[in-house]
């Protein structure tokens, strides 16, 4: 764990009190785990390099961290630690969290008052979400990309980009969604895994070839 919080002190010059907010976070996961099912019990002991390390890596990927809308996000990957490292930079934009989980929502209503996260929480169906204004999209381990494109083409006027966090079958992904939308796409491999890489998608359209 150690180097690990050593990757957050290095990349993002994160203050003590930060580093306490993420030892905090990783104390409730573990009690919280118990009966919620967060994360894999055989990533437990892991947690700062599986999931906050992981998260972590897209946060200088996000352009203008203005309106951040995080989709499933779970247990709060990777939108809490984005929004964590936001105010660590001293930066106001918003976090949306959006989870179909009533007791997921719970948690993540309590985490934030643990450690003091200025963050709107929806417990709704991605489907039922409507954008108010031009966001980044952000997931981790959601839904393949052409479904997430299909769940939210009805409100692509008001995206302005994804970030999504892939698996080994990410190129497969992106060609099944370019099958069905033309888009342009930036990748780039993940620092936790080597199957696995981050995709950046915008400007996606219908294609009508």
């Amino acid at each position: 764990m150690d180097e690990d919080i050593d990757f957050f002190k290095k990349k993002f010059n994160v203050s003590r009190e930060t580093i306490e907010k993420l030892n905090i976070f990783h104390k409730c996961i573990i009690e919280k785990n118990k009966t919620l099912n967060l994360i894999g019990k055989n990533t437990e002991k892991s947690i700062f390099f599986r999931h906050f390390k992981d998260s972590a890596q897209i946060y200088e990927l996000i352009d203008k961290k203005i309106d951040i809308v995080d989709i499933g996000t779970g247990a709060g990957f990777p939108g809490i630690i984005v929004r964590i490292l936001m105010e660590n930079d001293n930066l106001n934009g918003n976090m949306i969290l959006v989870e179909k989980s009533p007791k997921k929502c719970e948690f993540l209503e309590y985490l934030c008052i643990k450690l003091d996260l200025k963050i709107k929480i929806e417990n709704k169906r991605l489907e039922n979400y409507n954008f108010s204004k031009m966001s980044t999209i952000i997931s981790r381990a959601f839904k393949s990309t052409l479904e997430t494109i299909d769940i939210l083409y009805e409100n692509m006027e008001k995206i302005k980009e994804l970030v999504l966090l892939k698996g080994k079958t990410y190129q497969q992904e992106i060609e099944e969604a370019k099958k069905k939308y033309t888009f342009e796409v930036e990748k780039f491999r993940s620092i936790t895994s080597d199957d696995s890489s981050i995709i950046k998608i915008k400007k996606i359209k219908y294609n009508t070839t």
